[in-house]
């Protein structure tokens, strides 16, 4: 497989995990990423089973099970750590075929604040942050389909899930056939996060 030099892979991780993290970055003490005056309509289903992600703060390529990696294609995970602007992530680029494909995770944990969970997600939506944002749920979890742009019919999908009140992470793909297969990659991706985080396998 061809090699990307590390300064591109970085920068395209770096990108991928920028898109997914919302909008606008937060600021100290304010952790939403947009603010609204619309609280009620902002509303986000509460979290009943909260998860611990602690364990992967310091390394989130293992929040995705490496055969499911390997089953999508992916391989040479390149990290972002927990003083990234980011937040910690992780993302994989696949340049095999004819069409590069590119998978991103991260947790929504900005210069050691968390985001506010799927109330900050709603908060970004009901201020126009979001070109879409359909809610769903994932492994009973509340999730949320969103991204800046719509760019699911060339294959681009993200999705950000509710781990905590507040608390979200978000797992992303790009280089993929069409909305349904993006968006399932993803989904795919979220419910594995989802079972690492849980202790399972």
């Amino acid at each position: 497989m061809m090699k990307r030099p590390l300064a591109i892979t970085t920068g395209i991780v770096a990108l991928s995990l920028a898109l997914l993290s919302g909008c606008s970055q937060p600021q100290a003490g304010n952790p939403a990423p947009s603010p609204t005056s619309s609280g009620a309509a902002s509303a986000a289903p509460r979290v009943s089973n909260p998860l611990d992600p602690s364990a992967y703060v310091g390394r989130p390529c293992d929040l995705v099970p490496p055969q499911l990696v390997s089953q999508l294609g992916f391989s040479d995970p390149t990290p972002t750590d927990a003083d990234s602007p980011f937040g910690p992530g992780c993302g994989w680029i696949d340049v095999s075929g004819a069409k590069p494909k590119n998978l991103s995770v991260g947790l929504q944990i900005l210069r050691g604040e968390r985001n506010g969970g799927l109330s900050a997600v709603y908060r970004t939506r009901d201020a126009g942050g979001y070109a879409y944002a359909d809610p769903t749920d994932l492994s009973g979890y509340p999730a949320v389909f969103a991204d800046t742009q719509d760019r699911r019919a060339q294959g681009k999908c993200s999705v950000y899930v509710g781990i905590a009140d507040d608390l979200t992470f978000s797992a992303g793909v790009d280089g993929y056939s069409g909305q349904q297969d993006s968006c399932a990659a993803a989904e795919q991706v979220a419910a594995a996060v989802i079972t690492t985080l849980q202790g399972g396998s």
